[in-house]
């Protein structure tokens, strides 16, 4: 290479032996002290290493600098991989690749993302996080003369199904689930007992499978413990008539035979809210033909806010998705002699009347 190889060893203040744990405390007591956001308030508990009498190599340098070479230090030294490439091949390998008995390995480059070295190392943005935390927002505590003191830990949550017909998605609707959890019922917090307790679950119209409803520390309460959530997933409930697609649309199968599919027909669907729609197919109902009737789905539903929630509280939604029909063909179970013979000379009569109508069309397009 054309410059002078880093020792990433020197670079962290480490022996070339040590472990892995060693490689990361030795970034670690580094990189509070050259992090450039840490908070400049605390910046003179952080003393440089200089003051320390313990000099390095990289103590004349900017702050700035020696930031940038602790980082890639550890990206190389913190990955077993890259070690092990750099202890043999050195910097020249790394960067350039060599070929190991298993393949080659590749040249090396710095992301040069230094805060996402930090990160990886402190598991947050601050190594303080959970000290901060700790004092901010302190753990509750329980004391009791069964349990004595200690530190309450949530319960696992609970999750429930609650199935909705496609008329409670479309207008929406009021659920009161009903659940059983244990209560403290003595001050003391000795004795427990199973009681009924109603939730109050608001369905917006329009929503979709999977949403859930989450009702905070609803669960069992314990005099040790936080009470879990209670969580409600929505599930679509099958439907006699629809079924629901891509969210918003709705799917309605109507069975014809081959007379309707040639010639056209009316039919009627009754909507989820009780509407009676008049359908006319006009077109050939050929393998695959759908029928869209546009806004007749179910209504689209919004993520709103709380203060937009009350602004259109009394508005009506006017986003629905698609009514979509297929058609299921239904054909004829036996055919007497006489039947198949009429069948083949309609077919005959009607290939006839085909090519004429094609020959027609092609002596006017010649004529113009």
């Amino acid at each position: 290479m054309n410059r002078p190889e880093l020792d990433y060893y020197a670079v962290l203040d480490i022996p070339r032996n040590v472990t892995k744990e060693q490689i990361t405390l030795a970034y670690r007591r580094m990189a509070v002290r050259l992090c450039p956001h840490r908070d400049k308030k605390y910046e003179l508990d952080f003393v440089p290493l200089a003051q320390e009498g313990r000099l390095t190599h990289l103590s004349p340098m900017a702050e700035t600098k020696q930031w940038a070479y602790i980082n890639m230090a550890y990206d190389v030294l913190g990955n077993e991989l890259y070690r092990a490439i750099y202890d043999r091949y050195g910097e020249a390998g790394l960067f350039e690749g060599v070929m190991l008995p298993n393949g080659y390995f590749p040249p090396y480059q710095y992301h040069g993302d230094h805060m996402e070295v930090y990160e990886r190392v402190f598991s947050s943005y601050s190594p303080y996080a959970n000290v901060i935390d700790a004092i901010t927002n302190p753990p509750s505590l329980y004391a009791t003369r069964e349990h004595g003191v200690g530190v309450r830990h949530k319960d696992a949550n609970t999750e429930r199904i609650i199935h909705l017909s496609l008329e409670e998605v479309r207008t929406g609707c009021v659920k009161l689930m009903h659940v059983w959890r244990q209560e403290i019922v003595d001050a003391r917090e000795s004795r427990l007992e199973k009681r009924k307790h109603t939730l109050k679950l608001i369905i917006q119209p329009g929503t979709t499978a999977g949403t859930r409803y989450c009702f905070k520390e609803e669960g069992d309460r314990y005099p040790t413990t936080i009470p879990g959530d209670i969580i409600f997933i929505a599930a679509d409930r099958p439907h006699p008539t629809f079924e629901r697609r891509n969210m918003h649309d709705l799917v309605y199968r109507y069975d014809i035979n081959l007379a309707q599919a040639y010639t056209g027909f009316i039919f009627y669907v009754n909507t989820l809210d009780k509407r009676q729609l008049k359908i006319v197919i006009s077109d050939v109902v050929t393998p695959g033909y759908q029928k869209i009737v546009p806004l007749e789905g179910l209504p689209k539903c919004r993520n709103l806010d709380a203060v937009n929630a009350i602004k259109q509280a009394n508005k009506r939604i006017e986003e629905f998705g698609d009514l979509i029909i297929e058609f299921n063909y239904i054909f004829p179970r036996y055919l007497t002699p006489q039947m198949k013979k009429l069948t083949r000379e309609f077919y005959q009569e009607f290939r006839k009347l085909e090519m004429e109508l094609e020959e027609e069309e092609r002596m006017q397009m010649q004529g113009t």
